[in-house]
């Protein structure tokens, strides 16, 4: 536990998009013991929204800011094949790379401008980002953008990012604009409800 809260306290404290980048790479190797270690709570939570409203099998799926890919290894043992992880950091990407579940990984940063085409995904996955220190409400519009007609984006937003961030607001322009639509909600949720550093956030699921 204490090298959750050590890495936690550093990436929290994190000055720029080039320091988080950083401190993921370092903390690359044990994050997956570290964040199973603080109960962490948002793979079963992603996993239960997209059995609820997400076919498996070849359903095309994005998973923005994968991580090591816990998130996506859970979704390959329920039976979704078409994986694509992007993150900001190589050594996690190597980690989710190591996991096999994944038929491309790219090092891409959410705020800047996303290499795939209008419409590229069926479904939409980011959790854990969207929170104080990470990616930008802007991130949503490149989500948005390459989530093809019809499909869903499901993601976690932290209520300080939601208050705070920006990221309600980004929301509820989106909705205004007519570019998606709520269709339902989960939580709030806490990250890791045995870690000293705590986040609760709710979950979304948004039709595009």
């Amino acid at each position: 536990m204490s090298d959750l809260n050590h890495w936690l306290e550093r990436v929290y404290a994190a000055g720029s998009t080039a320091e988080n980048q950083r401190i993921y790479d370092d903390w690359a190797e044990s994050y997956d013991d570290d964040v199973s270690s603080g109960g962490y709570a948002y793979a079963p939570m992603a996993a239960g929204l997209f059995g609820r409203h997400v076919a498996p099998g070849e359903t095309s799926v994005l998973d923005a800011g994968c991580g090591s890919g816990i998130i996506g290894a859970t979704l390959a043992r329920l039976g979704y094949a078409n994986l694509t992880g992007i993150d900001l950091s190589d050594g996690m990407l190597r980690a989710a790379g190591a996991k096999g579940v994944y038929r491309d990984l790219r090092q891409r940063v959410l705020g800047e401008p996303l290499d795939f085409e209008d419409g590229a995904f069926q479904a939409v996955v980011c959790t854990g980002v969207f929170t104080p220190g990470h990616a930008p409400p802007e991130s949503l519009d490149e989500l948005v953008r390459t989530t093809a007609k019809g499909g869903l984006l499901i993601f976690s937003c932290t209520e300080a990012a939601l208050a705070e961030g920006g990221f309600q607001a980004r929301i509820d322009a989106l909705a205004d604009a007519g570019l998606w639509t709520r269709i339902d909600t989960a939580g709030p949720v806490t990250a890791l409800p045995q870690a000293a550093i705590q986040h609760d956030a709710m979950f979304f699921v948004y039709r595009r």
